[in-house]
């Protein structure tokens, strides 16, 4: 690039000076620049004086060279005769990714076994190899890869290239990068290995390959130590590969020649070139000290930073060795204001969408209107606006009914559309979701295939049927014997208070004794202990059961009118699949019947009325495809809401992806914002809020949030305590430490410009899930810790800016955590467990953001 900089800059004006300029580099051209040059031979003698003399002075070396080419068989002196280049094979990458990944050796590796072998049943890293040949070879790695030796595998592999494929090629860059000294790339590396042992471009590939199994702990201090450790890659190689280095052969020519060349007696030489030497270096020293320069300045300087430059290396290897690769990598930051993408066009994606609707009438596409066609109408309501039922209108007297029935049809649809447009445009937008609830089904095929699917709920058709079968709970979630007893006692309480005729002082009397009472409940765990043997062998009795036993016994020998009303009877003592907790005095969390009530009123209401976000701001981390945080935005933007986005992989698809949610889902005054973003890194979480809160437009949006979700997580499947490692402290890293930098942040923004009015409501994700599943690193650690946010919001100074909500998160089917156990899902909840689709847990996690529990939430967590 240089030169070709030069050339079009300074050519015309070189050749007119008769100039000719020359690029040297601070690697390659060391010599010429520090005017390092061989001394020029001497010339050739007269033949017949130099020929008697000639032969004894030249058998002197002779043993020596031999010596040092004993000590040192590698590199050969004056460079190896160039060997045959030749592709690398399928065999050779697989047995070297397999040796990286087990980090052992490839002697240690024997090709006769598989892989599942090979990692001893750690399925976690089985996983993490397959994926990587996926990376390596594509498509060609055959089914049943795992269970295949190495050496059968490496020959099943068709079509390969013969050369590096994407994943050796990136680890070898990364070996180049990490533990080469500065200035020895790879290209200098492929340099040094084909002068001194002459191999071509694929065999220095191969090379490399086998390096990576040889990989320095440390990064080599120098150029020297860099090719000294390819040298011993490079025997390990031609052991393995079969080849012999040997040295350069020279011409006749160039040993005639030789034989004619002058010699002169080396100590005389070497003793003339000392004195030289020491006459030079004492002018200089004279000239220094008469013009007061410093001759060792520059090497005092050198020693000063190489002694610097050796500590930061050892810190930023003690620093890799502490936290890991991945840890490392994962907290660089990726925030960038500039890269922010928004997305506003409602009212042009309100009549696309029209107008395709209409059309798929007009051509018979469409023939009723089903839950699919109520939901794209509901979305235009949504968008309604003047210009729009302008444009409606147009189109709808346009269309010329006399052409056939499908006409008339896409005429009367379109006439009902535009009248609800009309009704809906002076109302607010809002989110209703009028899908059908599903659930999950996994069938085996007669070939022993897995598959599953998604499937409508029987009884479920709607989501307020949905929210009445939540309401039952089931037999898992019964009242304890305390919490009956407090029930009983809540309603004895009610009772007292309505008597009139009661004095003040025996109602506070009686108050008195009901909190006394419900404190020693709380207190003791022992009060309520069953006896036993009055109540039969361990069975359990729900209340007024024995007085139906009674009175149906007689009747029914069988039992069955009994059995009925005891289900009857306990349908009442359940608590709901969906409820409130609130704090009781001891510090424990408690079902409470009324905030639950409440909520399920607020849930009935989204059903029936809807749910709007207007004006409402709203920042959502973790929310890639198929996540409750991607379906809690869709339900969002349809409910009007201003809502920016994170995402840790910014490319085109992605983009897309949410151009594609905002198509579909962006309602009346509704906008869509993508920046990219990485919770692991401290300045993003920075970065990302000051761009919220900034209001210079060139620097950020003005904005004050309302709502905060931050879902993203991790997933470090397959990691028990014995296998913490540094991804697992990236996860609680950005699930746990930068979530509170980040809502801190928030707190500072709203405390300095003075929004002490409107508090955010943060959604924190819990989960149930506190070391139950197992095998899954620092997760449920991750999510135990946020539970003290309830705690610090009474005794921090942020209470007046945010508001805290807790969703513990249920079982989530197709989520990036749950997907690979969807497939037991059925058969859990056939045990009377419920799991939840994406689309339910985000229609009950939006129940919470319904103004009733968010303000709940003003009065505390």
């Amino acid at each position: 690039m240089a030169a070709r900089t030069l050339k079009f800059k300074y050519e015309a004006y070189d050749d007119a000076m008769t100039r000719r300029r020359t690029n040297l580099c601070y690697i390659k051209d060391k010599d010429e620049m520090y005017y390092h040059h061989e001394p020029e031979p001497e010339a050739p003698v007269a033949e017949e004086e130099s020929s008697a003399p000639a032969q004894p002075t030249q058998a002197a070396p002779v043993p020596v060279a031999a010596a040092a080419a004993a000590a040192a068989p590698a590199p050969p002196a004056g460079g190896s005769a160039e060997i045959e280049d030749a592709p690398i094979t399928a065999k050779e990458i697989l047995h070297a990714i397999v040796a990286q990944k087990l980090k052992k050796s490839l002697d240690e590796i024997p090709v006769s076994k598989s892989i599942r072998d090979l990692v001893g049943g750690k399925s976690t890293l089985q996983n993490e190899i397959l994926g990587d040949l996926q990376k390596e070879f594509g498509n060609a790695v055959p089914e049943k890869s795992e269970e295949t030796p190495l050496e059968e595998l490496g020959e099943s592999i068709t079509g390969f290239s013969g050369s590096l494929g994407k994943f050796t090629s990136n680890q070898v860059a990364r070996l180049m990068s990490s533990k080469m000294p500065g200035g020895f790339t790879l290209g200098s590396a492929k340099s040094f290995l084909k002068q001194s042992y002459g191999l071509g471009p694929t065999r220095s590939d191969g090379l490399l390959l086998v390096g990576l199994t040889m990989e320095p702990p440390s990064r080599l201090g120098s150029e020297a130590d860099a090719k000294t450790w390819l040298g011993k890659v490079a025997q390990e190689y031609a052991k393995r590969a079969g080849i012999t280095y040997s040295a350069a052969s020279s011409s006749s020519g160039g040993g005639a020649a030789g034989a004619a060349t002058a010699v002169i007696n080396s100590a005389e030489f070497d003793a003339a070139q000392k004195k030289q030497l020491e006459l030079v270096r004492s002018q200089l020293q004279i000239l220094a000290k008469y013009l007061g320069v410093d001759l060792r300045s520059g090497d005092r300087a050198f020693e000063a930073s190489k002694t610097q430059s050796d500590l930061l290396q050892a810190e930023l290897d003690m620093w890799m060795a502490e936290h890991g690769e991945v840890y490392a990598n994962g907290i660089k930051p990726s925030f960038e204001a500039q890269k922010a993408r928004h997305f506003d066009s409602f009212w042009n994606w309100s009549r696309q969408d029209a107008l395709i609707l209409c059309y798929e009438f007009l051509f018979g596409q469409t023939t009723e209107v089903d839950r699919e066609v109520t939901a794209r109408a509901i979305q235009i309501i949504n968008r309604a606006n003047p210009n729009f039922l302008r444009y409606m209108s147009y189109n709808l007297d346009n269309i010329d009914v006399t052409k056939g029935e499908s006409y008339q049809r896409a005429r009367d649809f379109g006439r009902i559309l535009y009248e609800n447009c009309v009704q809906a445009i002076s109302h607010p937008p809002s989110y209703k979701d009028v899908n059908y609830p599903t659930g999950p089904s996994t069938t085996v095929t007669a070939n022993g295939d897995v598959k599953y699917k998604e499937v409508n709920r029987e009884g479920e058709r709607k989501l307020l049927d949905y929210v009445k079968k939540m309401a039952e709970g089931s037999h898992l979630t019964e009242y304890s014997d305390r919490q009956r007893v407090q029930q009983n006692l809540s309603k004895i309480f009610k009772l007292i208070k309505q008597q009139d005729k009661m004095k003040k002082s025996s109602k506070a009397a009686a108050k008195s004794m009901y909190a006394e009472i419900l404190h020693a409940m709380n207190m003791s765990s022992k009060i309520l202990e069953k006896n036993k043997q009055s109540t039969g062998a361990g069975r359990k009795i729900t209340r007024r059961k024995s007085a139906h036993t009674v009175a149906d016994g007689g009747n029914h020998a069988d039992g069955s009118a009994a059995t009925a009303s005891s289900k009857k009877e306990a349908g009442k003592d359940r608590i709901p699949l969906l409820h409130l907790k609130q704090k009781l005095p001891t510090g424990e969390w408690e079902f409470n019947t009324k905030l639950t009530n409440m909520y399920f009123e607020s849930l009935t209401d989204i059903c029936k009325n809807g749910l709007t976000f207007e004006n409402k701001k709203v920042l959502i981390t973790g929310c890639g495809k198929g996540s409750i945080g991607a379906e809690i935005l869709c339900g969002m933007l349809s409910g009007g809401a201003k809502a920016i986005v994170t995402t840790s992989r910014y490319n085109r698809d992605t983009v897309q992806f949410y151009q594609n949610i905002y198509h579909k889902y962006g309602s009346k005054g509704s906008s869509l914002i993508v920046v990219p973003f990485n919770q692991g890194s401290q300045q993003d979480c920075k970065a990302l809020i000051d761009y919220i809160y900034d209001t210079d437009p060139r620097k950020g949006m003005g904005w004050d949030l309302d709502y905060v979700v931050p879902f993203a997580a991790i997933p470090e499947r397959g990691r028990e305590i014995s296998d913490i490692d540094s991804l697992s402290e990236l996860s609680h890293r950005a699930m746990l430490t930068n979530l509170l930098r980040m809502i801190g942040n928030i707190k500072t923004q709203k405390q300095g410009r003075g929004y002490d009015t409107r508090p955010a409501q943060v959604i924190l994700p819990l989960s149930p899930n506190h070391g139950i599943f197992g095998s899954d690193g620092l997760y449920s650690e991750s999510k135990i810790a946020l539970e003290t946010l309830f705690n610090r919001w009474h005794c921090e100074s942020w209470g007046g800016y945010l508001t805290i909500t807790g969703a513990v998160i249920g079982w989530t089917r197709g989520t990036g955590l749950m997907n690979v156990n969807n497939v037991i899902a059925d058969k859990i909840e056939a045990l009377g467990v419920r799991s939840f689709s994406s689309q339910e847990m985000a229609f009950n996690i939006l129940g919470l953001m319904h103004p009733t529990i968010s303000n709940l939430a003003q009065s505390e967590p």
